[in-house]
C-alpha cells in the first residue's frame, strides 16, 4: 500500500522521469533530479464581513429554516434555546474556507444559540451549531490594549470550500446583539500547502531529560504560512502547566491534507481580524492526517495563555482537533498525534495524564462556564472543553476516545522517563543582585534597573512580571506577563506607573528553548498618586526643594484625614514626609482600626520614610489621621506595599 508521502514522492519522480524521456526523444539526455519541495510563505487572507440584520421573513418561511442544528449543542447545559433574534437569507458570497459569527462585545445581550449553514459544491449543508466563544482575557487585565478591539463571537467553522452562507441567532429576549455579522475567510493558497505532511524535520534535540526528546514533529507557523503582520502582542504566559484541553472545530470532516494549512491560516485570520485577538487562540491544532500545527507564538518552547476554554485559559493549553467529532469518528492518526502532544507537554511539565487537578474558575464573558467565577473544580488533567464549559466540544465520538488518549500519553511519558529520566532543565535559576532601599519595598522612581548574575549554559534570559493597581488583587502566580522575551544582558530596566505593585522575575533559557526555573528579581510597589488620595478639610499643599518630589500636604487640624479607599492586599504602609522636632503625630488606620502612630517630631529631614508592617495582609480603606496635638505634619507620598 502506497503512503501519502510515498505517493507524493512517486509523483515528483514521475514528473522528473517524464521530462527525461521527452528530452531523450530529441537526443538530449539529462540526469534525473528530485524537485525541491516548495517553500512556505506568509499568506495574506481575505475576510468578507456580511452584516446580519434581524429576521428575514422569506428565509423564515423556507423549509428547514428553523430545523435543529447539529455540532455543538449541549443537551446537558439545561438552558433554553431562547427566542429567534436573527435569520439571514441564503446569501451567495466569495469563496471561503473558514466562517464565524461575531458581534459587539459591549452588550448585555444573552446569545443562546448561533447556527450556520454553508453552500458547498452547490448544495446547502445542515445547520451547524457554533459554540459561543467567550473572551480570551479571563484572569488577565481586561483593560489591556491587546484586546481593545476584541469582539464577542463563536468558534470557527471549517469548510472544504463554500460560496454561500446563512446565519441564525437566538437570544434570551429575542433582541439581536449589536453589530452582528458573519465573517468569511479565504486564507489564500501557498505552494507548500500540498507538501505540509512531508515535513520530515526532526524533533528538537537537547540534552537527555530536558523534555524535548519526545516532542512530536510540528508544522511551524512559518511552514503553515502565518502572516505575522495580522497578530500583535499577547504577552501572558502560564508559569506552570496544570491541565491540557482537547477541543474541536465545527464544520467539515472532508477536507484534504493539502487544505489543512489553509484551514489553520483561516482560523488564525478569524481570531485576529474578526475576533480582534492578538494571535490564534489555540496552542496546537491537529488534522485528521496526524499533522500537528503550532498555534500560539512560542507554544513550542513555553506555555503562552490562549483561548481554549474561557474561564480556564491560565495554567492550561489547548489542542484543537480539526473536524466535527459530534458527527464523525476521529481517525487513528489524529488520536495518535493528540496523544503525542499530550505526552510531550505532560513530560515537560510533569503532568499526570491519568490524574486529576483542581482549577479555579476565572471570569470570562460569554464562555458558559459550568461553575461560578472563583469556584474550584476538580477535573481530569487531560480534559474536554465540555468538562468545564457549556458546549458539546470536542464531540461525542472524540469524547469517547479520551481515555485512550490519556492512556497512550501516559505510556509515552512513562517510556520517556524510563529512557531519559524525569524532565529537568539544564540551567539553574538566576541569582539576583539584591535591590536597593530605593527599589524595594517601594520603587520610588518610575524607571529602575534590576540585575542578576550569569547562569552557566544559558543561551539567553527572559524577564516576566505580574502587576496590579493598589485597588486590585495581584494575579495568580500561575499567570505572568512577558516583559522581555529574549535578552543576553544581565539586567532589565523597567518603568512602573504610580498606584501599581509589581512582582518581577527572571529565568535562564538553554539551547532549543528549554526553560529554567524562575527567580524573583524584586517585589515592590509604587507610591499611590496624590490624585487618588481623598483629603478632608484642613490640608494645604506646600512646596520646598528638600521635600520628596518638591511638595508635601500639610495640616495642623485635629482629626484631618487622608484616605485611600478600596486598598487590596496591603502588607506595609510606607509614608514619606518632612520631619522637625516641633512637628506632630499621625495615626495609621486600616478598615477603621488604628495600627500605628507616626511621630514627625524627629530631627529635621525633608524626606523621611516611615514604614509600618501590618500583622497580616489587609484589605479596606487606609487612613492617615492627624492626632490632636496642635502641631503640623507634612506628607509627601504614601505607598501601600504588598510584600
Amino acid at each position: 500500500m502506497t503512503t501519502r508521502t510515498g505517493a507524493r514522492a512517486a509523483l515528483r519522480g514521475l514528473v522528473s522521469t517524464t521530462t527525461v524521456v521527452a528530452l531523450a526523444a530529441v537526443g538530449v539526455v539529462l540526469p534525473t533530479v528530485t524537485l525541491p519541495a516548495p517553500e512556505a510563505h506568509a499568506v495574506a487572507p481575505d475576510v468578507e464581513n456580511l452584516v446580519v440584520r434581524g429576521v428575514d421573513r422569506e428565509a423564515k418561511a423556507q423549509n428547514g429554516a428553523l430545523s435543529a442544528p447539529v455540532g455543538h449543542e449541549d443537551e446537558e447545559s439545561g438552558h433554553e434555546d431562547g427566542e429567534l433574534a436573527a435569520l439571514s437569507s441564503q446569501t451567495s458570497t466569495d469563496d471561503f474556507l473558514v466562517a464565524g459569527v461575531t458581534w459587539d462585545a459591549d452588550t448585555d445581550a444573552e446569545v443562546t444559540e448561533v447556527a450556520v449553514r454553508v453552500r458547498e459544491d452547490g448544495a446547502w449543508t445542515d445547520w451547524q451549531s457554533l459554540g459561543i466563544d467567550g473572551d480570551a482575557q479571563d484572569d488577565l487585565d481586561t483593560s489591556s490594549a491587546e484586546f481593545a478591539d476584541a469582539r464577542a463571537g463563536t468558534e470557527p467553522l471549517v469548510s472544504t470550500g463554500a460560496d454561500g452562507v446563512q446565519v441564525r441567532v437566538r437570544t434570551a429576549d429575542g433582541a439581536p446583539p449589536p453589530d452582528l455579522q458573519a465573517d468569511l475567510v479565504d486564507p489564500g493558497t501557498s505552494a507548500a500547502d500540498a507538501a505540509v505532511g512531508d515535513d520530515s524535520r526532526p524533533a528538537a534535540s537537547a540534552d537527555a531529560g530536558t523534555g524535548m526528546e519526545i516532542r512530536p514533529k510540528l508544522v511551524s507557523r512559518a511552514a503553515w504560512g502565518a502572516d505575522e503582520s495580522l497578530g500583535g502582542s499577547w504577552p501572558e504566559y502560564s508559569k506552570k502547566l496544570k491541565a491540557i484541553y482537547v477541543h474541536h472545530t465545527a464544520g467539515t470532516n472532508s477536507y484534504k491534507e493539502s487544505q489543512s494549512a489553509a484551514l489553520v491560516r483561516g482560523i488564525y485570520a478569524y481570531h485576529t481580524k474578526s475576533r480582534g485577538w492578538p494571535d490564534i487562540g489555540y496552542q496546537y491544532l491537529v488534522d485528521k492526517y496526524g499533522n500537528v500545527f503550532q498555534g500560539r507564538k512560542n507554544a513550542n518552547t513555553d506555555n503562552p495563555v490562549g483561548a481554549q476554554a474561557g474561564g480556564y485559559n491560565t495554567g492550561t493549553v489547548g489542542i484543537s482537533a480539526m473536524g466535527n467529532f459530534e458527527t464523525a469518528q476521529p481517525s487513528s492518526a489524529l488520536l495518535t498525534a493528540i496523544s503525542k502532544v499530550v505526552a510531550w507537554k505532560a513530560y515537560l511539565d510533569d503532568v499526570d495524564t491519568t490524574g486529576k487537578v483542581t482549577l479555579t474558575t476565572g471570569g470570562s464573558t460569554g464562555s458558559g462556564t459550568r461553575a461560578e467565577p472563583g469556584s474550584k473544580v476538580t477535573v481530569p488533567t487531560v480534559l474536554m472543553h465540555r468538562t468545564t464549559n457549556e458546549t458539546a466540544c470536542p464531540g461525542r465520538y472524540l469524547a469517547a476516545k479520551m481515555s485512550t488518549i490519556r492512556s497512550k500519553a501516559h505510556t509515552l511519558k512513562k517510556a520517556a522517563i524510563a529512557k531519559y529520566g524525569a524532565s529537568r532543565s539544564p540551567v539553574k535559576a538566576p541569582t539576583r543582585v539584591a535591590p536597593t532601599s530605593s527599589q524595594a519595598p517601594v520603587q520610588w522612581s518610575k524607571t529602575v534597573t534590576y540585575r542578576w548574575k550569569a547562569v552557566p549554559g544559558a543561551a539567553y534570559y527572559q524577564v516576566l512580571s505580574r502587576s496590579a493597581r493598589f485597588t486590585s488583587e495581584m494575579p495568580s502566580t500561575n499567570n505572568w506577563r512577558m516583559v522581555v522575551h529574549e535578552t543576553k544582558n544581565l539586567s532589565v530596566t523597567v518603568s512602573t506607573s504610580a498606584n501599581y505593585s509589581r512582582d518581577l522575575a527572571v529565568r535562564a533559557v538553554a539551547k532549543d528553548g528549554v526553560r529554567g526555573p524562575m527567580a524573583t528579581l524584586v517585589r515592590t510597589s509604587r507610591p499611590v498618586h496624590s490624585d487618588s488620595w481623598k483629603f478632608s478639610s484642613g490640608w494645604k499643599k506646600v512646596t520646598a526643594g528638600n521635600y520628596f518630589a518638591d511638595k508635601a500636604f500639610q495640616t495642623s487640624r485635629s482629626g484631618a484625614t487622608i484616605t485611600l479607599g478600596g486598598a487590596n492586599q496591603v502588607r506595609k504602609i510606607v509614608v514619606r514626609g518632612a520631619t522637625n522636632p516641633a512637628d506632630g503625630k499621625l495615626q495609621v488606620l486600616v478598615g477603621g482600626k488604628v495600627y500605628k502612630t507616626l511621630d514627625f517630631s524627629q530631627p529635621s529631614n525633608g524626606s523621611r520614610i516611615f514604614t509600618y508592617t501590618l500583622p497580616s495582609m489587609k484589605d479596606g480603606t487606609v487612613t492617615l489621621r492627624k492626632v490632636g496635638d496642635g502641631k503640623k505634619v507634612r506628607v509627601s507620598s504614601v505607598a501601600l506595599a504588598r510584600w
